[in-house]
């Protein structure tokens, strides 16, 4: 059997490329509006169809949002999370919930092993933010967690996390938001701080599965 040559990439497909590299780079954040398509083609140097093709391919993929009237939109930083966010708005909040604590736990024992002094000094100040009740919403507490889940030096938990934290953000933001201020909160997040300085994975998994019961118990 002989094998099928390989096709050379459209333009559509490396411009398709160039874009979400971009993306995972951090120059188009979560969130953001990408630049028009008229300088869109223009830095790609390719024509307005080709470039409209490939954004189109990457609408349909998830990782971008069109607003008509208004621009294109990032919604996913890869092909993994749009397809894990695509997956959790399917799921039900008790499958979601469950997820979310399983997969905290096991952060919060791996950053606790391998988090450094520098780490630690970054997850005080995200904590800070956090009762200075900076940012909207529950962004700095998110970000506080997200920051921990980046101490385990693991990318693909990373990712996975930041995926649970922006669902949590986008529908839950009203209920949990309620709590993050309350004084047991607070000490449940100084607890678990004083359990990743001190290189303690058991602590540090305890003091999770507590911390995300007290959030739910609004839910």
């Amino acid at each position: 059997m002989k094998p099928t040559p390989l096709k050379r990439q459209s333009l559509a497909t490396q411009v398709r490329e160039r874009i979400e590299g971009h993306i995972r780079a951090g120059d188009w954040q979560l969130g953001a509006r990408i630049p028009a398509e008229t300088e869109l083609a223009r830095q790609f140097e390719v024509s307005h169809n080709t470039l409209r093709e490939a954004l189109q391919g990457l609408i349909h993929a998830g990782m971008l949002s069109a607003r008509p009237g208004d621009g294109t939109y990032v919604t996913a930083t890869d092909r993994l999370h749009a397809a894990f966010d695509h997956h959790l708005e399917q799921s039900e909040l008790a499958k979601i919930l469950q997820a979310r604590l399983a997969i905290e736990k096991s952060i919060a024992g791996i950053a606790a092993q391998n988090c450094s002094e520098d780490d630690i000094k970054r997850l005080e100040a995200a904590l800070q933010a956090c009762k200075n009740r900076e940012g909207e919403g529950i962004d700095a507490d998110m970000a506080f967690h997200c920051m921990i889940a980046d101490c385990t030096r693991n990318p693909i938990l990373s990712e996975i996390y930041r995926v649970i934290a922006a669902y949590l953000c986008r529908h839950w933001t009203p209920v949990l938001h309620q709590r993050q201020y309350e004084p047991q909160a607070i000490a449940l997040h100084d607890e678990l701080l004083d359990a990743l300085r001190e290189h303690n994975p058991a602590a540090a998994e305890k003091v999770v599965e507590r911390l995300v019961e007290f959030g739910y118990q609004s839910i």
